[in-house]
């Protein structure tokens, strides 16, 4: 009799200990996909606030832009928005898309300073390809973007 009792427990042991075992992968698959989900929810949040930012600031300095060729600045405060565009960059940015959106910005700031072009300089410079100065931004903010994206 006692071998029998032995081999009860050695079963009831072995059962309690498989569903244990079993508790714990479940418990573990589930905290890991929770915690992968929430990598990855976050990861896709900080994209998305990203393109929308750097969407935001390429809009504001293509108005700005288009605006010094043709105007002096006799308004500073339209550089208030871009200002603060900028100051959000900054905290959200790496450094390569930080310098260029600098750089960006004083080229405005510089546009502003310079004599006021005809539509005709305006048009030439346009269709020449020889004023884009949001394009270095763009092709740092593609760049930034490209390596944020955690899958394809």
């Amino acid at each position: 009799m006692p071998m029998t009792l032995d081999g009860t427990l050695i079963t009831a042991g072995a059962a309690a200990f498989g569903s244990l075992v079993g508790a714990v992968a479940t418990v573990s698959t589930t905290w890991f996909t929770q915690r992968n989900q929430a990598i990855r929810g976050n990861l896709e949040w900080n994209l998305r606030e990203r393109e929308s930012l750097y969407g935001e600031f390429i809009t504001e300095a293509s108005r700005l832009a288009v605006d010094a060729l043709y105007h002096s600045l006799e308004e500073p405060e339209k550089l208030v928005a871009l200002y603060g565009i900028l100051g959000r960059i900054r905290l959200l940015a790496g450094e390569h898309v930080l310098q260029e959106a600098e750089r960006c910005v004083e080229q405005i700031v510089n546009l502003y300073s310079q004599p006021n072009l005809t539509s005709q300089q305006i048009y030439d410079a346009l269709h020449g390809h020889r004023f884009d100065p949001v394009k270095c931004f763009s092709a740092a903010c593609r760049q930034e973007l490209i390596q944020l994206v955690p899958y394809p």
